[in-house]
């Protein structure tokens, strides 16, 4: 009985666990190369959304001016 009682409550944490894994997946992407939003690149002071296509200086992104980028 106690086997059965272990079985089903594996079984239970398994299936919980694959849901909170797949809500996870959905909010933060695949960390993919195709999920990315901005590139920084400070040797050659831009930042790059990639969204919107838009570019600006990574200094001014860095005070905080990101409105430039939508």
């Amino acid at each position: 009985m106690a086997a059965l009682i272990t079985m089903l409550d594996n079984r239970l944490q398994s299936g919980s666990k694959a849901v909170e894994d797949d809500v996870r997946r959905q909010q933060i992407g695949s960390g993919m190369r195709g999920d990315k939003r901005r590139t920084y690149r400070f040797q050659d002071d831009i930042v790059v959304d990639h969204i919107t296509g838009k570019s600006m200086q990574a200094n001014k992104a860095m005070k905080g001016a990101l409105m430039h980028l939508w």
